[in-house]
């Protein structure tokens, strides 16, 4: 069954067409004051009027298009046969397409490296890089494609739900991601010095973040830097990090000259080949296999001054490009939804019960449809905190906090359900389901704990509350 169409937006956030109407794939002029129009309703905005038209130019049977007037406005979407609403401009268009044709080339891949517990990193970047999935927002001067925080979801969600393994977007992290735009962050000296590569997939960069005992208190962090003449020395232990032992960088969080608190909090890049860096293999997980991950060990590294990213009292202004990893988290959330209800979908119209395909029984497409829901939810929260990242590039902490726990929250929902639509076949190594629900409930903790967002967004709704989580505070 061919995979459901996406969702789609305007060039900027859910801008549909004003004065202009799309229900064939292609866009035509319409007059703003359409004359098809319904009489008003409330608040200003007329009642739906809805127009049944054909094919669009990619054989998709569009069912209607459906045209409202608000503050003087005409606002038209279409609706294709799968109920795709909204309309990507033609290179998010481009760039979806792309990205679903290789996740399609990736599947039986990923079946096998999750099987193995091991995959190909390099090869899976260089076809990435050959796809043109490299770099999406970095900036053209330093070798990236200079789109846009939406790209980045529209890219990685499509690559997901189309290979079904987690590893297809790992490289558009990897040269995209918050190591990449934690680099952004610095002087033009260490961006010169590591971007270009980084952009290109030549060298991969980790975030060194998670300790030992350290993980979402993250500004208890102990691993330290300690200036020696034109040289930072390092100590410390991280755990859980992914493309360790593969990258050759890690950017770095440690805390500065002994500071306590956020404020002693900052970063570094640091070469994997330095005198005194030993990273070792991490525990296997039950989902999210075949990346290298694993616990990094700093002793006594001496890092160049000019490796610097951000320094002690700018914890925030660090933490903006660290929100790219739950941008990253929210478009696997829904890259993840969606693969699960694809085969919920083929699953139920070819299996057969009572002489008829389950589709056809209201329990199986009431859950169908919940599923549904919830995806396109978490589609609009993850567009939103892509579509609203400072300069295209630096996800708003609120947009992309609420979009990554709404996303851990529903992922494993809609993994479960499609799981019991399978049966016992759900529950065999037969049927990709069962590996894309280990992927999901491996991933609920990824970019932060459920419990850790909430206490985010609390402290966003009050902000002239505390909600410390440290005792005597």
């Amino acid at each position: 069954m061919t995979s459901p169409r996406g969702r789609s937006v305007a060039s900027s956030f859910l801008s549909r067409s004003v004065g202009r109407r799309t229900v064939t794939g292609k866009t035509s002029a319409e007059p703003a004051d359409a004359a098809h129009s319904a009489p008003a309703g409330k608040a200003g905005i007329q009642k739906p009027s809805i127009r049944k038209v054909s094919t669009n130019h990619e054989g998709n049977r569009v069912l209607a298009a459906v045209r409202y007037q608000h503050r003087g406005r005409c606002l038209v979407t279409s609706v294709d046969e799968w109920g795709a609403m909204f309309t990507l401009n033609a290179d998010q268009e481009a760039l979806r397409e792309k990205a679903l044709a290789v996740g399609r080339e990736l599947r039986e891949d990923g079946a096998r490296w999750d099987k193995d517990n091991y995959a190909p990193y390099r090869e899976v970047c260089a076809r990435m890089r050959e796809a043109g999935l490299l770099g999406l927002t970095m900036p053209t001067e330093y070798g990236g494609q200079g789109g846009s925080a939406l790209d980045y979801v529209i890219a990685v969600s499509s690559i997901l739900r189309a290979g079904q393994t987690w590893i297809g977007p790992e490289p558009l992290f990897c040269t995209t991601g918050p190591g990449a735009s934690m680099i952004l962050l610095g002087h033009e000296g260490v961006r010169k010095k590591y971007l270009p590569q980084v952009v290109r997939g030549d060298l991969g960069c980790a975030i060194a973040l998670t300790e030992p005992e350290h993980g979402s208190d993250l500004t208890h962090l102990e691993a330290t830097a300690v200036l020696d003449g034109d040289e930072y020395v390092v100590n410390g232990s991280k755990a859980f990090i992914t493309g360790s032992g593969v990258n050759e960088l890690y950017a770095t969080f440690v805390r500065f000259d002994g500071i306590p608190g956020a404020k002693g909090v900052g970063a570094l890049v640091i070469e994997a080949d330095r005198a005194g860096v030993t990273s070792t293999p991490g525990p296997e997980f039950v989902g999210d296999r075949g990346i290298p991950h694993g616990d990094v060990r700093f002793e006594n590294v001496r890092v160049p001054a000019e490796n610097l990213i951000v320094g002690a009292g700018q914890f925030g202004w660090l933490m903006s490009a660290f929100n790219m990893e739950r941008l990253h988290n929210s478009a696997l959330c829904l890259g993840i939804s969606e693969a699960a209800y694809d085969e919920a979908v083929t699953f139920a119209q070819t299996r057969q019960s009572f002489g008829r395909p389950i589709i056809e029984f209201q329990s199986v497409y009431h859950s169908i449809a919940d599923m549904w829901v919830k995806i396109e939810a978490q589609r609009l929260l993850a567009y939103r905190a892509g579509a609203t990242a400072r300069e295209g590039r630096f996800p708003d902490a609120h947009d992309v906090t609420v979009a990554k726990l709404h996303g851990s929250k529903i992922m494993t929902e809609v993994t479960m359900s499609s799981l019991e639509l399978h049966g016992g076949y759900g529950v065999t190594l037969d049927y990709p389901i069962q590996r894309i629900h280990r992927d999901a409930i491996s991933s609920v903790v990824a970019g932060g704990a459920p419990a850790v967002l909430r206490n985010s967004v609390a402290s966003m709704l009050f902000p002239d509350r505390r909600f410390s989580q440290t005792r005597n505070s």
